[in-house]
C-alpha cells in the first residue's frame, strides 16, 4: 500500500513538471504575436508562463523528497528529513531535479522582470520587448528538457537518444503550451486577424509535429522491440500513448483543414473553440499516460 502511494505521488509530480514546462514554454512562444495586442493580453500570457514556471519548479523538487520518503520509510513526514535529502546529492534524481529546478527558476525570474516592466508601461510593448527574454527562456527550456535525460531508463541510452528526448520535450511543450493562448485568441480577436494567426500557427505546428514524430520514432526504436509493444505492460501503455498522440494529430488536422477555413462563417469561432477544447483534453490525457509510462513502468530491456 505504501509503495502505491509513493508511485502515485511520483506520477503527480511528473504531471506537474509536464504541465509546468508546457505552460512556461507556450506562454512565451505565444507572446510572439499570438494575442490580441492589448496590455491585458500580454499580462495574461506572462501570468500563464509564470504559473507554469512556479508549478514546474515545485514539482521538480518533489521527486527528491519522494525518494527520501521512500528510503526513510517513516510516512509522508519522512520526505522532509533534510540529512537524507542531502544524502541524495549526486544521484540521478537529484541532478535531474537540479537542472529542471534551475530552468524553471530562471523562467520565473525572467517573467517577473517582464511583468514589472510591463506594469510600468502605459501602452502595449513592441515585439522587440521580448527578444532578450526569449533567449533566456530558450535557455530555461533547454535546462528543463535536459533534466528529463538524467533519470529513468532513458538516461541509460546513447547520447543521441537523450538529445532526441531533449528536442522532443521542447517541441511538445511549445505545441501543447500554445493551445490555451490560441483558445484565448478565438474569444478575444476579430475574425480576419484570427484567421491570419491560425494560419501562421499551422505552419509552425507542421514543423513541431514533424520534430515530435522523428524524435519519437528514434526514441521508441531505442527503448523497445516492436513485438514488446503487444506483449508487455510497458508496450501496451506505449501503444495507448501513441493512440492519444494520433488523436491529437487528427484534431489538429481538423482545425487546419476544416475549422480555421470556416472561421468567417457564422459560429465559426465557437466551433474552433470547441475543437481546441477537445485538443486540450486529449493533451491532458496524453500527459497522464506519459507520466505513468516514465514513472511507474519501464521497458523489459532496461
Amino acid at each position: 500500500m505504501a509503495s502505491a502511494v509513493w508511485t502515485i505521488l511520483a506520477i503527480l509530480a511528473k504531471v506537474g513538471i509536464f504541465a509546468g514546462v508546457i505552460a512556461s514554454a507556450g506562454g512565451i512562444a505565444a507572446l510572439r504575436g499570438y494575442h490580441n495586442g492589448s496590455r491585458e493580453g500580454h499580462g495574461r500570457l506572462l501570468s500563464y508562463c509564470l504559473l507554469g514556471a512556479l508549478l514546474g519548479f515545485h514539482s521538480s523538487l518533489a521527486p527528491v523528497l519522494i525518494q527520501a520518503g521512500q528510503i526513510n520509510d517513516a510516512g509522508l513526514m519522512g520526505m522532509f528529513d533534510i540529512d537524507l535529502v542531502l544524502f541524495l546529492r549526486g544521484t540521478p534524481v537529484w541532478e535531474s531535479a537540479a537542472f529542471r529546478g534551475a530552468g524553471f527558476a530562471l523562467s520565473a525570474l525572467l517573467v517577473l522582470s517582464l511583468l514589472k516592466t510591463l506594469n510600468a508601461q502605459r501602452k502595449s510593448p513592441e515585439p522587440v520587448f521580448y527578444h532578450i527574454a526569449s533567449f533566456g527562456q530558450a535557455l530555461a527550456l533547454t535546462l528543463v528538457a535536459y533534466g528529463f535525460t538524467l533519470s529513468g531508463h532513458i538516461s541509460l541510452l546513447d547520447p543521441w537518444v537523450r538529445a532526441a528526448l531533449t528536442i522532443h520535450v521542447a517541441a511538445m511543450s511549445i505545441w501543447l503550451g500554445m493551445l490555451l493562448p490560441l483558445r484565448w485568441c478565438c474569444v478575444d480577436m476579430e475574425t480576419n486577424p484570427l484567421i491570419m494567426q491560425m494560419a501562421r500557427f499551422s505552419r509552425l505546428g507542421i514543423g513541431l509535429v514533424a520534430t515530435l514524430v522523428i524524435t519519437g520514432i528514434a526514441m521508441l526504436l531505442s527503448l523497445i522491440d516492436v513485438a514488446d509493444l503487444f506483449r508487455t505492460d510497458y508496450g501496451r501503455l506505449m501503444l495507448l500513448k501513441l493512440m492519444a498522440f494520433t488523436a491529437l494529430l487528427i484534431i489538429a488536422a481538423l482545425n487546419k483543414w476544416r475549422y480555421v477555413p470556416a472561421l468567417s462563417l457564422p459560429g465559426g469561432n465557437q466551433k474552433l473553440v470547441r475543437s481546441i477544447d477537445r485538443e486540450i483534453c486529449g493533451a491532458a490525457a496524453l500527459l497522464v499516460v506519459a507520466a505513468v509510462l516514465t514513472t511507474a513502468l519501464g521497458p523489459s530491456s532496461h
